[in-house]
């Protein structure tokens, strides 16, 4: 029994559910049977030790005490429960969501041809809707389902009465293209990390070019995610983001939390990418998004923040040299991580901040206490290191992990092409200036050519610092 579905709704009820639950089942609207109550209340007693009694046998002791055990009665008082419970729950989602009890009732009244209470229903639920502040795939929704509820009221009051089929048809088109295109974004960032899944994108070409020539943008919920997704996948065509930007700064009262997250995450992925090729003016519209993301609570899920969204506000923060927030946020934030990777993860991005700001004797002392089996975090770190031996001159050091960071590269085969590539060629061009004579100008421009050139390659602008003289 502790392994059973019902074992596992029980476990997961707050306090509040139990007790409604409870005047539930005592109700004989909803259940007539006192052995399923018992049940239920027995369950209840025993939450904190559900591995023994939650067994059938214990259980049965105390819904049928002094009777011989019927696993087959048993079964049935679990199965009867498991209905009650569902009925609340299912009755509890309705009851909360004024819009689809009344998109509910006016589907009831009209097949029972009540028409005034059909329009008391239509009217409340419209005005419900347009007064709620969503403008996504949830109300594009709840929009078409009671366009529809009018239609069928309509034709059953008279074949000739004036119907409402554009309305009805405009409805379900935005809500199918919204739909669309979100998914067709959600399949693109999934591809882009498992890239042996392929994906059918099927209408989506289509929905694009009838998005644009039906005018369907000006709706928040088509508009946001159709930027989206053309920012992801032409990000050369800037003007798609920067749309994509504004719908963040300006229209995310529309959306649920869930989706602003997704959608701040898709603009900062842009916003990395565009890093990574050198166009660091995306670090202050990165900054300004993690900024916001986090000080509104956006980018927290479960009250948590991903390790990777941790160290990409701060690197944000560390690139346009916003030293005091990077150090407040990590002060500030560290306690939203998750408590098993917090001490490592605060070292770390600790490490970053100390060398950025040219403390690089706390930077190695936070390396040092930097221990995670994440494989990208490790390459960063090494990184990082490599940088330290070579601006105070500890060139022994810096060969032997130049080494050592080779062999690793090679070792990872979980890591992606482009990024193994980029590392590989830093570690190229890092023993190639070891060996460079920085008072040869013949030299020196050549290299400056090579690392200019060089493509994919991971901290290009280090590199060309440490050229000019310039080490700060």
């Amino acid at each position: 029994m502790q392994k059973s579905v019902l074992a596992e709704i029980v476990g997961a009820l707050n306090k509040k559910e139990a007790r409604d639950i409870h005047k539930w089942l005592l109700s004989p609207a909803h259940n007539q049977r006192q052995d399923v109550v018992r049940l239920f209340e027995y369950m209840q007693k025993s939450i904190a030790d559900l591995e023994t009694a939650f067994e059938k046998q214990r259980a049965w002791k105390f819904v049928n005490p002094g009777e011989p055990f019927d696993d087959a009665r048993m079964r049935q008082v679990m199965y009867f429960l498991l209905k009650c419970i569902e009925e609340f729950l299912v009755f509890e989602d309705y009851s909360n969501d004024p819009i689809r009890f009344n998109i509910a009732l006016t589907r009831i009244y009209r097949r029972r041809n009540l028409n005034k209470a059909y329009k008391q229903a239509y009217r409340i639920g419209s005005d419900s809707l347009e007064n709620q502040p969503l403008r996504n795939h949830f109300y594009l929704l709840n929009r078409y389902f009671l366009e529809q509820e009018e239609h069928e009221h309509r034709m059953a009051m008279s074949q000739n009465a004036p119907v409402n089929l554009q309305e009805t048809a405009d409805a379900l088109e935005q809500w199918f293209a919204a739909e669309r295109l979100r998914i067709s974004k959600d399949m693109l960032a999934h591809h882009r990390i498992f890239q042996t899944i392929q994906y059918d994108y099927g209408l989506q070409n289509e929905i694009l070019t009838y998005s644009e020539r039906k005018k369907m943008l000006d709706s928040p919920a088509v508009g946001v995610y159709y930027f989206a997704y053309q920012a992801l996948t032409n990000p050369q065509q800037e003007t798609y983001f920067d749309e994509l930007e504004r719908c963040l700064h300006h229209e995310m009262e529309h959306f649920d939390h869930s989706e602003v997250r997704t959608l701040y995450l898709a603009a900062l992925n842009y916003c990395v990418a565009k890093i990574n090729q050198g166009q660091n003016e995306y670090a202050s519209r990165a900054f300004e998004l993690y900024k916001k993301g986090l000080e509104t609570g956006i980018l927290l899920e479960n009250n948590l923040v991903s390790r990777y969204t941790f160290g990409n506000a701060v690197g944000a923060a560390l690139k346009i040299r916003e030293f005091g927030w990077a150090e407040k946020f990590i002060s500030d934030f560290e306690h939203h991580l998750d408590e098993k990777q917090r001490k490592s993860i605060v070292n770390f991005n600790l490490s970053r901040v100390y060398f950025e700001k040219g403390d690089y004797d706390k930077a190695q002392r936070m390396l040092f206490d930097f221990e995670y089996d994440d494989m990208l975090l490790n390459i960063i770190a090494k990184t990082m290191l490599l940088k330290i031996y070579y601006e105070q001159g500890e060139f022994d050091a810096l060969e032997s992990l130049l080494e050592s960071m080779r062999i690793y590269l090679q070792r990872k085969e979980a890591l992606d092409t482009a990024r193994k590539s980029a590392y590989k060629n830093l570690i190229s061009l890092m023993k190639k200036l070891l060996n460079l004579n920085p008072y040869s100008k013949t030299q020196t421009e050549r290299m400056r050519s090579l690392v200019e050139s060089t493509d994919p390659l991971m901290e290009r602008e280090w590199l060309l610092r440490q050229l000019d003289g310039n080490r700060r």
